[in-house]
């Protein structure tokens, strides 16, 4: 299918079903992410079907205000008209609209297939889209064939009880209001209202899995309604089963708290069955903040080093993932949370744009790319901002930790000041000034992150701009 929009049909009256997505949304913020009177709706908006229904359906919850967010991937011939038709769409519904565009193919790091760093690329839109309009929650459009595919992904990748949970309906600030709706329901609800909508092209790619488990898998094994209802319940079962499993397990190795991680009793953990080992492991690795457990390489050295037993276990230390580390501590195997060096080495990397760069002193990764002014660059945000740059720097600029003596004139001042004293101006603790990625152009400072950008680099009617990102690694 092409990247037009699909304009839809009004039914006759008398033909529109029941509103089940209005009960099931007022249901799942009642409930399950609760929501106040007032708070906002981010909901994940790409003008597909499916966020169609989602944003049509969050629009009319009077109780919130619901958001717009929209990111153009610059993936595809069609994307720019695609950001314009839902643009539209939002506007009809009287929803307010963000919309950016971050070039997945120059922000995708190396050995990252392309379809990970458009999840990665997009999540992190969202995210910051919902710490600038101050979101409650962001919402996306999953849906109940959404959650049958998932579960014959992990079933095809080999996935423990883990896995064959499928997609959460709550994980951190992002929620999935419609995992028990079919597919079909949304799309009755769109011909209902009789908005148009847009198909990506990318989900014909039958080289993608997801595609081929969608288009071809699906069908051939469960053609019918009721089996992807019966594997959306699988999903369900597993999830519940792993809680409780997390909860008995916990109690069993009796994790508490500890100075800098948390940590297990080694004989109960080494005492636990073989198959259990991976469950108890990732349920540490949730306690420690850790969005993921630890690879399976990481795990399996930690195991070896457990089974040596006697002095060798005593000196057992090994990496966790994510700037985690497992160390014994008596009888205790800890596992410390990423630990912050207070006095990091100099550093001073050039970074040319479009691209990305990762500065391992402070275990961050940032990114720079050209892009088309919008009314988002002229407000404050801690891991972006949009500047412009002398002709005479061409695409590059220095990333470097601060130095004595610097100086910049910060936005909106009346001259020059020291970074020190704009540092202690802003609160900026001791111990993460000299953790600050600054971007440079030669000698001077154009963008201080989390503080300001300075005024000689400022947007003053430009069309376009530099955008610069930093996230953590």
């Amino acid at each position: 299918m092409g990247s037009s929009p699909v304009t839809a049909t009004i039914p006759p009256p008398g033909t529109v079903p029941p509103d089940l997505l209005l009960d099931r949304l007022r249901g799942f913020f009642r409930d399950e992410a609760p929501l106040a009177a007032g708070e906002s709706i981010l909901v994940a908006f790409s003008g597909g079907l499916d966020s169609t229904a989602l944003l049509l359906t969050a629009s009319r919850l009077l109780a919130a205000r619901t958001l717009a967010a929209h990111l153009d991937h610059g993936l595809d011939a069609g994307a720019a008209e695609r950001a314009r038709a839902a643009a539209a769409v939002a506007a009809r519904l009287g929803v307010s609209w963000l919309s950016e565009r971050r070039p997945v193919g120059a922000l995708r790091r190396p050995g990252e297939s392309l379809e990970a760093a458009a999840r990665r690329v997009r999540y992190g839109f969202l995210e910051d889209a919902a710490r600038e309009t101050g979101a409650r929650w962001i919402a996306t459009a999953h849906h109940r064939d959404d959650q049958a595919e998932t579960v014959l992904l992990r079933l095809l990748f080999g996935s423990g009880i883990e896995g064959l949970a499928g997609i959460r309906p709550v994980h951190g600030r992002i929620v999935r209001p419609l995992l028990d709706v079919p597919r079909a329901a949304l799309r009755d609800a769109v011909l209902a209202a009789g908005l148009p909508w847009s198909e990506d092209p990318s989900n014909q790619n039958l080289a993608i899995p997801r595609n081929l488990v969608r288009h071809r898998l699906l069908p051939a094994l469960a053609p019918a309604p009721e089996d992807a209802a019966a594997l959306a319940r699988l999903a369900g079962r597993a999830r519940r089963a792993g809680a409780r499993l997390d909860r008995l397990l916990a109690d069993r190795l009796a994790v508490r708290s500890v100075d800098g991680g948390v940590a297990v009793d080694r004989a109960a953990l080494l005492a636990l069955p073989a198959e259990l080992l991976p469950l108890a492991l990732a349920g540490l690795h949730r306690r420690a903040g850790a969005p993921y457990p630890a690879a399976r390489r990481a795990r399996e050295e930690l195991l070896r080093q457990l089974a040596r037993g006697g002095a060798g276990a005593e000196r057992l230390a090994c990496d966790g993932g994510g700037g985690r580390r497992w160390e014994a501590r008596g009888d205790l195997l800890v596992l410390h949370r990423p630990r912050i060096s207070l006095q990091p080495p100099r550093f001073t990397y050039t970074l040319e744009a479009p691209g990305i760069l990762e500065i391992p002193e402070i275990g961050v990764r940032v990114g720079l790319h050209h892009h088309p002014v919008e009314p988002w660059m002229f407000q404050g945000s801690p891991h972006r901002a949009a500047f412009v740059l002398p002709p005479a720097a061409g695409n590059r600029v220095t990333v470097r930790n601060r130095r004595p003596g610097d100086r910049l004139h910060p936005l909106g001042a009346a001259g020059s000041r020291r970074l020190k004293d704009v540092l202690i101006d802003r609160r900026v603790p001791r111990d993460l000034r000299d953790r600050i990625p600054l971007f440079c152009v030669g000698e001077r400072i154009a963008w201080v992150p989390g503080v300001t950008i300075d005024q000689r680099f400022r947007i003053t009617g430009e069309a376009t701009a530099w955008v610069a990102e930093v996230e953590a690694r």
